[in-house]
Order: C-alpha cells, then structure tokens, then sequence
C-alpha cells in the first residue's frame, strides 16, 4: 500500500495568499465588467452612428443651402430650379446622376461652358468637404423635385414645356 505524502510546508506567510486572492477576483470582476460594456456598446452602436448620421445630414443641408446660394444660385436658380444653367431641382437629373459624380462635376468643372472648377485642390474656392455639404443639400431635394424632362436647357426649357403645354 502506498504510503501517503505529508502536505507540503508552505512557505509563503497567509497574507500574501490573501492578497493574491483579492487581485485574482478583481481581475475577474474588473474583466466582467469590460465584457459587459462590450456588449453594451455592441448593442448601441449602430443607433447611434445613425443618430449621428443624421445629425451630420441636417448640418450639412443647412450648410450646403448657403454654400449653394453663395456660389450657385445666380446660375442655377435659388433653389436649383435653372436660370441660365441647367435645372438641378429636377426628378430626372437627381435620380440619374450619383453623388460621386455630382461631386465630380462641382469640383472639376465642365470645360467648354461656363460651369467653373470649385475644388480649392483644382484652383477654385471651396473644401472637398463644402462641396460634400453641397451635394447633401442637392439631394435634399430628391423627395420634392418636380419632372423637367429637358432639365440641361435651363429655364428656357422649362418655358418651353410650359409653351409646348399651352399649345395642347
């Protein structure tokens, strides 16, 4: 039969074993709780990147509103309904047209007509990110815009559908 072992002669003073089982279990707890705020966070997050989403939008139409009447309106119209440009408030225009390329456009210009380049990087006068709240403001009008099938001829076009309709 074997013999049994005597327990061990413990050589560290109890203290320091208590010590050690406060650190363990705090660790522990200290653990569950940043697991728990993971999860919370997790859980929260994606409402509030749409919350701010949000916010961002509403800032950027207010802000692209004035940047489009300051730099786009006496083209355009006030509200992008044409002038001597073409119509930018137009159903056709803003569903057939993506965000990259209207941004493209306000940036670079259009050679040969009197649309300017407005990138600063390009020689014009605005931010990559004012032509961003440029093009937010554009699209604000998407839900609202009327159909003005010859959108590019301007308000000469628009008065002539106008005509055309009167004839009918």
């Amino acid at each position: 039969m074997p013999r049994q072992r005597p327990a061990p002669v413990s050589v560290e003073p109890g203290w320091l074993d208590r010590s050690l089982n406060r650190h363990l279990a705090a660790g522990i707890v200290l653990m569950a709780v940043l697991v728990a705020g993971f999860v919370i966070y997790r859980v929260r997050e994606p409402d509030l990147r749409a919350t701010a989403k949000r916010e961002q939008r509403v800032e950027y139409t207010t802000i692209g509103s004035q940047l489009f009447a300051n730099n786009c309106s006496s083209c355009h119209g006030d509200n992008g309904e044409g002038g001597d440009s073409p119509t930018l408030n137009a159903k056709e225009f803003l569903q057939s047209t993506t965000d990259e390329q209207i941004r493209l456009i306000t940036a670079g210009g259009i050679s040969g007509t009197e649309m300017p380049t407005w990138s600063i990087d390009l020689g014009g006068s605005l931010t990559d990110q004012q032509i961003e709240q440029i093009v937010t403001y554009m699209r604000s009008w998407e839900p609202t815009a009327p159909s003005v099938p010859d959108w590019r001829a301007g308000k000469a076009g628009t008065e002539n559908d106008h005509a055309d309709q009167g004839a009918q």
